[in-house]
C-alpha cells in the first residue's frame, strides 16, 4: 500500500457493527477520518492465505459485505490525493447455521484419569463440504484437528466443545457446539475376593467394559485359560496355593487399574480316585480315573508297579478315553491327574491291584 509523505497525516478509524454474520447475510463497516471533511475511502481485504485487494474505491464511507476475511480502508481527498494513514484491520468472521455435536467414544460412563477416549465433532448437513475442527477445553485453550476425531488423555475435568470450518475458508466456521461435560475420576484399584477356592476380581469404584487379569507369585506372568479354570471373565477357580492378585484393563491401548491387595492361597492337592468299572472273570479290566473334588482340563496319566511305577504307554494298555483304560496283565495300579504348562499333577490315587482272576481293592 504506497501512502503520501505528509505530516502529521490524519488515521482512519474502521468500526463493524458485528465481527460475526451468518452465512447470507450482511456486516455494515464504517470508515471514517476524525476533524476533517471531503474523505473518500478505499477499502481492502485480504484473507490468511491471499494478499490485499481493493474491494472498493471512491466511494462513502459505508460498505455491506457477505465474505469473511481481514478488512481495512484508508481515506484520501483532493488532487493529487492526500491519503489518511490506515485503519487498523477488523476480522469479519462468517457463521454457518449447521448444528454441531461432540460425542464420546467409549460412552463409559465413569472415565479415569489416564484413560484414554476419543472426541468426535458432528456436523449436521455438512455433507459435500471438507471440514477442519476445532476444540475448546476446560482451560478456555483451543486446538485444531483435521479430523473429526480428537484422541485425548483424560486429565482436566470440565465442559468440551467443537466447531468446524471449511478447510478453504478460514473465516467462516459453524457456531460453537453445546459442550459435552466429563468428569474424570482417580484411577482406580482392583479387589480380589475369595470365596473357598474361587478368586473373584472387581474395579472400584464401579463401571463396565473391565477385562481382568490374574497373577500368581512372584514373577508377574499372567495366568491363562492353560494353566487356570476360569469360570467367567472376573472369575478363577485355583488349585495351587500361592499368593495371588489382580487388576482390571480397558481400552485401546489397554489402561490398567492398580493391583489389588494380595490374596494367600493355601491348597492341598486334589487327589485322584481310580476305580474297577468292569471285572469279567479271567478277561480285561476297565479302570477309570478322576480327580476329586471335580474339576475340569485334566489329562491322566496310568502307572503299574510298586513304586517307582512305571508309566503305562499305549502298547501296555487299551486307553479307551482319557480317563479310562483296558488292562489284561495283573499288578498294582495307580494314577495321577495333570494340567496346566507347566504340568501340576494331583496326588496319585490310591492302588488298586488286579489279580489274575479276581481284581481286588487294598
Amino acid at each position: 500500500l504506497c501512502l503520501s509523505n505528509i505530516a502529521d497525516r490524519a488515521r482512519a478509524t474502521l468500526t463493524a457493527a458485528t465481527t460475526t454474520v451468518s452465512v447470507g447475510d450482511r456486516v455494515t463497516l464504517i470508515c471514517s477520518v476524525e476533524k476533517s471533511a471531503g474523505w473518500k475511502y478505499e477499502w481492502f481485504r485480504r484473507t490468511s492465505h491471499t494478499s490485499e485487494d481493493t474491494i472498493n474505491d471512491g466511494l462513502n464511507g459505508n460498505i455491506r459485505v457477505s465474505q469473511g476475511g481481514i478488512y481495512r480502508c484508508r481515506g484520501f481527498r483532493g488532487e493529487p490525493a492526500v491519503y489518511s494513514d490506515p485503519s487498523d484491520e477488523v476480522t469479519i468472521q462468517i457463521t454457518f447455521s449447521n448444528k454441531v455435536s461432540v460425542t464420546q467414544k467409549p460412552s463409559w460412563s465413569q472415565i479415569f484419569r489416564g484413560e484414554r477416549i476419543t472426541l468426535t465433532c458432528e456436523v449436521q448437513g455438512g455433507e459435500g463440504v471438507q471440514w477442519e475442527y476445532e476444540w475448546r477445553t476446560p482451560q478456555s485453550q483451543t486446538f485444531r484437528t483435521k479430523q473429526k476425531d480428537w484422541t485425548i488423555t483424560a486429565s482436566i475435568s470440565g465442559d468440551y466443545s467443537c466447531k468446524s470450518r471449511p478447510t478453504d475458508d478460514s473465516y467462516s466456521a459453524t457456531n460453537w457446539s453445546e459442550a459435552l461435560r466429563l468428569s474424570f475420576l482417580d484411577p482406580p484399584k482392583a479387589q480380589i475376593s475369595r470365596s473357598g477356592g474361587t478368586l473373584t476380581c472387581s474395579v472400584n469404584p464401579s463401571s463396565s467394559g473391565w477385562s481382568y487379569y490374574f497373577y500368581r507369585e512372584k514373577n508377574q506372568e499372567v495366568l491363562t485359560v492353560q494353566n487356570t479354570d476360569f469360570h467367567s471373565n472376573r472369575e478363577i477357580r485355583v488349585s495351587q496355593g500361592g499368593v495371588y492378585k489382580c487388576r482390571g484393563g480397558r481400552g485401546e491401548p489397554v489402561y490398567h487399574t492398580e493391583f489389588s491387595d494380595p490374596v494367600t492361597i493355601v491348597a492341598h492337592k486334589p487327589k485322584a480316585e481310580l476305580k474297577i468299572t468292569k471285572s469279567p472273570v479271567g478277561g480285561r479290566v476297565t479302570l477309570s480315573c478322576s480327580v476329586k473334588p471335580s474339576s475340569s482340563g485334566w489329562s491322566f496319566f496310568w502307572f503299574r508297579g510298586e513304586k517307582p511305577s512305571k508309566l503305562l504307554r499305549t502298547q501296555d494298555a487299551d486307553f479307551l478315553s482319557n480317563g479310562q483304560i483296558r488292562v489284561s496283565q495283573g499288578g498294582v495300579y495307580r494314577c495321577r491327574g495333570g494340567r496346566g504348562e507347566p504340568v501340576y499333577h494331583t496326588e496319585f490315587s490310591d492302588p488298586v491291584t488286579i489279580g489274575e482272576f479276581n481284581p481286588c481293592v487294598i
